[in-house]
């Protein structure tokens, strides 16, 4: 088995850190979440663009934008005042990849009662954290399941597969999923330096879990940050375990370094 230089790996990592500028992010979907400037508004508006970021980054972007604009673009005052019958015909005709108006819909019926019921997102994720949790799984479990549970309550005989609808948009660990897009929102809410919006100071960052794609997979298992193929939630969590050597208040930080690395090493094949 080869030897990992963890030394050397650490090194690189906060080398790419520190070279971080907030203009690089774009094309990002939380470029998009940055152009509200209300705490209430980045918080539904994240969540918003999280959910939809499968696919290439630009239409990730595209779709997003389109999203919030059927909002009003005023997300937080949209999902308060939703009413279904009467706001649901905002979505009519969206599209993105597997993802249709109707979901959107359903998406903010749950987001409303959440609001209604905890008074924001924060306080819903927070509630399913407890202070010996060493990381955010559970809390992001019970977060989508509560979220999954009201949209129940708006269509109560329909089931939701893992591809499909609200259920695809709000995945779960304990399906064993690598979360990557819920991952991505949470590291978002969560860590205050730029570009992150540190909206959730409950958590801390030393218990957020890497958003684990198939470009950050493939990096890790090149690095020996994990020897999982499947990029799933225990990839995501050994990834983590890995970079807490290097940062251990702050792992997810090396997010942007680990895409940055794949994308450099993939543009010199």
């Amino acid at each position: 088995m080869t030897r990992v230089d963890w030394t050397a790996i650490g090194n690189r990592l906060e080398a790419l850190y520190r070279s971080f500028d907030p203009s690089m992010i774009s094309p990002d979907p939380l470029e998009v979440v940055r152009r509200f400037e209300r705490p209430e508004d980045q918080e539904i508006a994240g969540l918003v663009a999280a959910s939809l970021a499968y696919g290439r980054a630009e239409t990730i972007t595209a779709a997003a934008g389109e999203a919030l604009r059927r909002m009003g673009d005023a997300p937080w005052d949209f999902v308060t005042g939703f009413d279904p019958g009467r706001d649901g015909g905002r979505f009519d005709g969206f599209v993105y990849r597997w993802t249709r108006g109707r979901d959107l819909s359903t998406l903010s019926s749950a987001m409303r009662t959440a609001l209604r019921r905890y008074g924001s997102l924060g306080a819903l994720f927070a509630a399913g954290h407890r202070p010996s949790d060493t990381h955010t799984g559970p809390a992001l479990a019970h977060f989508t399941e509560t979220l999954l549970g009201f949209a129940r309550e708006v269509h109560p005989g329909e089931r939701h597969g893992t591809k499909t609808g609200i259920r695809y948009l709000l995945p779960s660990p304990v399906s064993g999923s690598a979360c990557k897009r819920m991952n991505l929102y949470i590291r978002w809410m969560v860590r205050r330096e730029v570009p992150d919006l540190g909206l959730w100071p409950r958590i801390l960052p030393a218990r957020l879990v890497m958003p684990i794609d198939t470009h950050v997979a493939r990096i890790s298992r090149r690095l020996g940050l994990t020897s999982r193929k499947q990029a799933d939630w225990k990839m995501a969590e050994e990834v983590t375990r890995a970079l807490r050597r290097f940062d251990p208040e702050d792992p997810v930080k090396y997010d942007f370094a680990l895409c940055h690395w794949g994308m450099l090493e993939y543009r010199n094949r």
